[in-house]
């Protein structure tokens, strides 16, 4: 009962009262007698579509929002960016689960600094009783997480109609509002490489990284810059120089150009306009790229690799890892 539960496209109650995130169980926290958060006062598209008007009232809670994944927590908070520019006056709570990493954490806080968030909290928690509440929680495992643009699925999931969202509000500019720390680049112009992803499945393969780093330095004259180890005379390490996620967002933002897997590098690149080129293996780019002018998507995936999200098939793997093969012989990059 309790996978089925952990799987559910929602949050959870302890003991019947107290709000809790099943990632906070995976990652070993235990609670008292577990159910799942299905009441008519808190809104779940999952469960019930609604569309809210949220200027009729002063504050609205999200549980669980935005997830606890850099990139789709960028995204979210772009939702949130848009409430409070449309809402000056709207409370915006947020309860995140308790073992989100902190590198996550530390993007929350920075939308709380920038005035975004008016409260952030952690889960465990009690039900909320007053304002607009919104259970964003489990978004991994509901239906349309993998068949809509992800900015359209948090408009849609937080009670608004994303078809009415004008497409500079689906671009990551809440980025812009960020108190950045200088990068340590010695003002010097670069090219940045990002290949690496939360799963091998949107990974692409380390064999590669040396010939795209020769490559990227022949087009741009420029030295590459990245965030793991790459033998090659033109290519620099600046993971201990981005040891934040201030420094890592400035990292991307100050890049000529951003040469990266389906990663959190590229949605932080188009809150910048950084020209960039991604590559994806799995979920299909339109769902993540559609409103992104200066990426250029290139789809590797196919129908086995559709509509997931991460994978241990070795034997899937290793047909991505040949398609990256294919391309990296049959293209320039």
């Amino acid at each position: 009962m309790t996978d089925n539960l952990l799987t559910s496209p929602g949050s959870l109650l302890s003991d019947g009262q107290t709000l809790v995130a099943s990632y906070d169980i995976e990652q070993g926290q235990r609670y008292g007698c577990l159910s799942r958060l299905a009441r008519p006062e808190i809104h779940n598209a999952a469960l019930r579509p609604f569309h809210l008007d949220i200027g009729k009232h002063d504050q609205v809670t999200v549980i669980n929002g935005m997830g606890v994944a850099l990139g789709d927590s960028v995204i979210g908070i772009e939702i949130l960016n848009t409430l409070r520019r449309r809402y000056p006056e709207l409370m915006i709570r947020v309860l995140r689960p308790a073992c989100a990493s902190d590198s996550v954490e530390a993007l929350y806080r920075m939308a709380h600094e920038a005035g975004i968030i008016s409260e952030l909290a952690r889960l465990p928690a009690r039900l909320p009783d007053r304002g607009i509440v919104i259970d964003m929680g489990n978004q991994l495992f509901r239906h349309d997480f993998a068949t809509q643009e992800m900015h359209d699925f948090f408009y849609n999931h937080m009670g608004l109609t994303a078809a009415n969202i004008p497409i500079e509000d689906k671009q990551n500019r809440w980025l812009r509002k960020l108190s950045l720390p200088d990068f340590p680049g010695d003002g010097q112009r670069y090219v940045l490489l990002s290949p690496g992803s939360s799963t091998p499945l949107r990974a692409i393969p380390r064999r590669h990284y040396p010939e795209i780093v020769e490559r990227l330095h022949q087009r741009f004259k420029l030295p590459v810059l990245g965030f793991t180890r790459i033998a090659h005379p033109a290519y620099r390490c600046i993971a201990r120089e981005c040891d934040s996620t201030p420094k890592f967002i400035a990292a991307i933002a100050g890049a000529d150009y951003l040469y990266s897997a389906d990663s959190s590098a590229l949605h932080i690149a188009a809150g910048f306009q950084v020209p960039t080129r991604a590559l994806f293996s799995a979920i299909p780019p339109a769902l993540r790229t559609r409103y992104y002018p200066a990426c250029d998507a290139v789809w590797l995936g196919d129908d086995s690799t559709r509509q997931l999200h991460q994978s241990n098939d070795a034997i899937l793997l290793q047909q991505v890892a040949a398609r990256f093969d294919r391309f990296f012989q049959d293209n320039e990059l």
